[in-house]
């Protein structure tokens, strides 16, 4: 399990998080969402011990985090945000050295890791794109099984494809029992894995969601075009207005009604979006701005 308990931390005399916390089980995977510089990232390096927090305080698996974070350093599997290594090291080196932190045999499983990935082995870092130092980033992090997985906007820089893979692996883990938690901004990964997620909003910890609650704020654009009487549906909000088309901004738990209300009106086009889950919980929780 994971634990974090009223996590504080300031820089200088700017919020970094102030009184967050959750906890996540074994086999589970909570999202850590919220807008851009909401105190996603720093939250993420208090638990891991890269940051000193100045109160609150983290356990992982029972160890008190950053004191004996040694006790269960080699059960955590890292993704960062950003994904740097030498660079003039070759992926097959860096794949040897990352083997030596640990005791296992792990070819087997990098085997494995390397050719569902398609890594290239002879490439050195500086000439990699960012997705494919993303997928060594990947490998890194689960190559030796953790029991602790932590991953900072995992999807970033990485294709459809990728994503879909990356998606699978996290399933596989979690169905082994290990404890994840991520940071996202992209709505749609967040109902497909997660089991609950935690809202951060300028350094708080908001509000804790289950997956059912997400789906019922979750947020539509719907652009209707092509009706110049459109008073029917006054009582939703209007997020843009051009005389011939206006964007509507509606929950999820009133889809169904304006839909059916949009049904009996005459028009020439509609068109439904998901806007980024940024954007959805700006709406919800109102505006301002982040550290």
């Amino acid at each position: 399990m994971i634990v974090a308990d009223k996590l504080k931390k300031y820089y200088g005399k700017n919020c970094g998080v102030e009184d967050v916390s959750f906890s996540i089980a074994p086999g589970e995977i909570y999202g850590l969402i919220g807008p851009n510089g909401a105190g996603k990232t720093t939250t993420i390096r208090i638990i891991l011990g890269l940051l000193k927090m100045d109160s609150g305080s983290v356990s992982i698996g029972g160890a008190g985090i950053p004191e004996h974070l040694g006790r269960v350093k080699s059960s955590i599997g890292y993704l960062p945000g950003e994904v740097n290594f030498y660079g003039d090291m070759r992926v097959k080196e860096f794949l040897k050295f990352n083997r030596g932190f640990y005791s296992d045999d792990l070819q087997g499983s990098e085997d494995e890791l390397v050719e569902y990935l398609a890594i290239d082995r002879e490439k050195k870092f500086k000439e990699l794109s960012q997705g494919n130092k993303k997928k060594v980033g990947i490998l890194q992090a689960l190559v030796h099984h953790p029991k602790y997985l932590i991953l900072d906007e995992p999807t970033n820089g990485l294709d459809p494809l990728l994503q879909n893979k990356l998606y699978q692996l996290l399933e596989r883990e979690r169905n082994r029992g290990t404890t994840i938690l991520f940071s996202s901004h992209v709505l749609s990964e967040v109902e497909r894995l997660c089991q609950r997620v935690g809202v951060v909003r300028n350094g708080e910890l908001v509000k804790e969601l289950s997956m059912e609650d997400v789906r019922e704020i979750a947020i539509r654009k719907i652009t209707v075009t092509g009706n110049r009487d459109l008073s029917v549906l006054d009582k939703y909000s209007v997020t843009y207005s051009d005389g011939s088309s206006r964007v509507y901004s509606v929950r999820n738990s009133e889809l169904n009604e304006f839909l059916k209300k949009l049904t009996a009106l005459e028009y020439t086009d509609v068109e439904i979006k998901r806007p980024p889950l940024e954007e959805t919980f700006m709406e919800i929780y109102g505006g301002g701005e982040q550290e």
